[in-house]
């Protein structure tokens, strides 16, 4: 199962390359409205985002070589991801609300919630995009993230990936190969998203011949409005 999701990340991983392909750096920065997330600060939120995941499975692989029980648990205060209509500052009163929901909801409708854009959410403070990250930076992120997450799958070949869980009162109780693929759920959502941007009207198109991607590309979900959602 381990190999079979990183093999699909790393497909949506090039995905995503494809997609920024050649966009300049004023590309890159457009935002079609104040306060919205350009290309670029989604990219950078991606990058962010596999950062995270991939230090929360080390601290997996390393409980695991200690012998103790491989589970993290990530609270509310530790990844305040949130859906857009709550303010953050309820999370800890709603962090036992949500863990309960956890234990009913299956996982199959949790992930249409990651993968599609059907309630606006805030990203966490720790995958907040940082604003005019140059292209070569963006380009190196998205390739060096995914390396390194290879090699430190790479350097622990013969460990129990199934046994070790992760938790977090929204996203559930996965373990590191289902983390796996909720991390590429995301990344398609977000790839929707970059879509959307590079078929608005309002972005600029100099310097480069701008294609729809959904033409070449395998379809990303419906088409969502662009307001900046994690």
């Amino acid at each position: 199962m381990l190999k079979a999701h990183l093999e699909r990340f790393r497909a949506i991983r090039a995905r995503t390359l494809a997609l920024v392909q050649g966009l300049s750096q004023a590309q890159m920065d457009a935002a079609p409205a104040p306060g919205t997330w350009s290309i670029g600060e989604v990219v950078d939120h991606l990058i962010l985002s596999v950062e995270i995941i991939r230090r929360d499975i080390a601290e997996l692989i390393e409980l695991t070589k200690a012998g103790q029980p491989p589970l993290l648990y990530r609270s509310a205060a530790e990844f305040n991801i949130t859906p857009f209509f709550l303010p953050k500052c309820l999370l800890p009163w709603l962090e036992v609300p949500f863990n309960f929901l956890n234990m009913v909801v299956p996982d199959r409708v949790r992930e249409v919630f990651v993968r599609y854009r059907l309630i606006p959410a805030r990203a966490a403070d720790t995958a907040t995009p940082r604003r005019g990250r140059s292209v070569a930076e963006l380009h190196d992120g998205l390739r060096s993230s995914l390396e390194e997450l290879e090699a430190l799958l790479a350097a622990n070949p013969n460990l129990d990936y199934d046994t070790m869980m992760h938790q977090h009162p929204l996203l559930g109780t996965q373990n590191v190969p289902h983390l796996l693929y909720i991390m590429g759920l995301h990344e398609e959502r977000h790839q929707a998203h970059m879509s959307d941007l590079l078929t608005d009207p309002r972005f600029p198109t100099a310097g480069r011949e701008v294609q729809d991607p959904r033409l070449s590309a395998p379809a990303a979900g419906p088409a969502q409005a662009t307001r900046a959602r994690a």
